[in-house]
């Protein structure tokens, strides 16, 4: 189901003290659907705007959010509509003029052409509307779609006759969202005393302010309190972010209302608005402002140019130095100290790592039980901490900068003497903070940088380098630099010429708040290990992890309820005849098959490479940094939680 805004697209500008400070898309019905996109709801918009730079970026500031645009006419010769909100020390104008030549570029009748809107939208499309203007009135009374209204004023409402208003809220809407003072003026005019008899909707919201709201639905009236006032800098878009939670939460709770999708969605409502209010723009905290400049000496309501510094994003230059980050790591002086571990005379040894770390540690216990046939352990390092380590003979400590706290605390029952830390921090640095005696560091003088970003690319490929040169020692082969150029070389081309020539239905598998399986077993694990953490990491797609013959124990039932199928299936080069069967019942939905060309060891590091170069080009296909993604100042105090685990 597609969540579809309707109307006339309009352009904020925001000033402090006259002082501009950027634009940004505007309109209710328009924020609600940019904030749920993300949410990860699939939505769009039908609407018109001028063929001018204000509806270009107004264009921009849907489409920049994955919201569908193609619905969207530019009229020629038209002035996209556009609001001027002032920021003074007295508080906040909102006008149609602009404070600085006080022109006005804003239309009053709207532009929509209803026959235009009903070809553009499906049966099972859901309708987001902001007002009862005489296009949005006929569009209600033509379609049976379901719809979502939001009434935030009601002059609209003084053109019409009592029976006219009575006659329009009897058609049935989902969810009708209004303010206090929306319900006043109705309640007054009709002269009564519940606004449930007037509107004909399954779940009616009132919102009043700093007081909470109220919620009425199946006969009964909820109201929830606000326990906690933000601190605002601009209230702007608060109201159009809580309703798109509701929306959200509806149609993730199968359009069930009752009081426990009341009670939870309440709540995550409050932490976005809370998140809206601290930002400037009525959608700063999905996209900041757009930095304009003047064009042409003309005031920048009439005619600007975006100002947009393109510095390029931290992933590109990370998987851009990846080549050369791993084959220092294979050449530096951790590969030696790595030599001289006797690993022969190991029984037990455990590997731990957190994030990425985790896929490389994991890598790193398949080469020693190989090798060596060594019992080895990979695990996080919470788990660790709970286990029984008295049989450990050492345990190996994956850590890009060489401090992480979960890992020390996590392996704290284990003998410093027993412990290992691979890193790339510096050797005397990481040994002086965490006390470990033995600790092993590719770092090397010309080699000394660290990726900066939230996800390391190098962190996870470096380590499981080091060991993958363990075994083409084993296996006496010279040729490993050849062997991970080739890799690489490879699954560039490869994932090149896929995310070129499937693009289009690319783009509707990897939509953000997709559910996405990955299936994996064998030599296929250290892949999907990393692939499901970026993933959860990025905040851009849930992921369901399934190794493959565990499926057919009763997972394939969760999948088979699943609206969309969304697949990712990593494998090795042999396809075994379970794989075969398996591969066949997937078929009918949408499958990403990555293949190595390698069986064994040689496919995991392989795959390892290839999720680097994957996720790379899902980055770009999604116009996003996925090594600096957001996240909230909560969010940071349990990740520099230090502590008892």
């Amino acid at each position: 189901m597609k969540v579809v805004s309707i109307g006339d697209l309009v352009l904020d500008y925001v000033y402090e003290d006259n002082k501009l400070l950027g634009v940004n898309g505007g309109m209710s019905s328009h924020n609600i659907v940019a904030n749920l996109a993300g949410q990860g709801a699939d939505t769009s918009v039908i609407g018109v705007c001028g063929d001018d730079i204000a509806g270009e970026t107004s264009i921009k500031s849907l489409s920049d959010l994955n919201v569908d645009t193609s619905g969207i006419c530019k009229l020629e010769n038209v002035n996209t509509r556009c609001f001027h909100i002032n920021m003074t020390k007295n508080g906040f104008t909102s006008k149609k003029r602009c404070p600085i030549c006080n022109k006005k570029h804003w239309y009053d009748e709207s532009k929509m052409i209803v026959s235009d809107v009903l070809e553009n939208i499906s049966k099972e499309d859901m309708l987001v509307l902001d007002n009862l203007n005489k296009v949005n009135i006929e569009i209600i009374n033509k379609t049976e779609n379901k719809i979502m209204l939001d009434l935030g004023q009601y002059y609209d409402l003084e053109k019409y006759s009592k029976k006219e208003i009575k006659d329009i809220l009897k058609r049935p809407f989902e969810i009708v969202n209004l303010n206090e003072r929306v319900e006043k003026y109705l309640l007054k005019l009709f002269d009564i005393k519940n606004i449930s008899k007037l509107i004909n909707s399954k779940l009616i919201i009132i919102t009043r302010g700093k007081e909470g709201a109220d919620f009425v639905f199946n006969d009964k009236k909820v109201h929830k309190k606000l326990n906690k006032v933000s601190k605002e800098v601009d209230a702007n878009g608060a109201g159009d972010a809580f309703f798109s939670v509701f929306i959200y939460e509806y149609l993730q709770n199968n359009q069930i209302i009752d009081e426990n999708y009341i009670d939870n969605t309440f709540d995550k409502a409050i932490k976005l608005t809370q998140k809206v209010v601290k930002q400037i723009g009525a959608r700063g905290h999905l996209h900041k402002l757009y930095k304009v400049k003047q064009d042409n000496q003309m005031c920048t309501c009439e005619d600007f140019v975006i100002h947009e510094r393109k510095l390029p994003k931290r992933y590109t230059i990370n998987v851009n130095n990846l080549e050369t980050r791993i084959l220092n790591a294979v050449n530096s002086e951790a590969k030696n100290e790595l030599n001289k571990i006797p690993f022969k005379k190991l029984s037990n040894c455990v590997f731990v790592g957190t994030g990425g770390s985790f896929a490389a540690a994991n890598f790193a216990s398949k080469v020693i039980n190989y090798l060596y046939g060594v019992n080895t352990y990979a695990d996080l390092p919470r788990n660790i901490k709970y286990r029984n380590n008295s049989k450990v003979d050492k345990c190996f400590m994956f850590s890009y900068s060489g401090i992480t706290n979960d890992l020390l605390v996590g392996t704290e029952n284990i003998e410093n003497s027993k412990k290992i830390m691979i890193t790339k921090g510096e050797i005397n640095k990481v040994c002086e903070k965490t006390n470990i005696d033995n600790v092993i560091s590719y770092r090397t003088s010309s080699n000394k940088g660290k990726e900066r970003g939230f996800i390391s690319f190098e962190g996870v490929m470096a380590p499981a380098s080091l060991f993958l040169s363990l075994y083409f020692k084993q296996l006496k082969r010279n040729d490993i630099d050849e062997f991970i150029k080739n890799s690489i070389t490879y699954w560039k081309k490869y994932f090149d010429n896929l995310f070129k020539e499937d693009k289009r239905n690319l783009k509707s598998i990897f939509k953000r708040g997709n559910i996405i399986n990955i299936f994996h077993g064998d030599f296929t694990s250290s892949a999907a290990i990393d692939l499901e953490s970026t993933f959860i990491e990025s905040g851009v797609f849930n992921v369901l992890l399934h190794e493959k013959k565990n499926f057919s124990h009763g997972r394939f039932i969760n999948y088979e309820h699943l609206s969309s199928k969304m697949n990712i299936y990593l494998k090795t080069k042999n396809e075994s005849l379970y794989e075969e069967k398996l591969l066949k019942y997937l078929s009918e939905g949408e499958n990403i098959i990555i293949e190595s060309r390698y069986d064994g060891l040689l496919a995991e590091y392989d795959l390892l490479i290839a999720m680097q170069y994957f996720i790379y080009h899902i980055s770009k296909l999604l116009n996003i940094d996925i090594s600096k993604p957001s996240y909230s100042e909560e969010a940071m105090k349990i990740y520099f939680y230090k502590g008892d685990l």
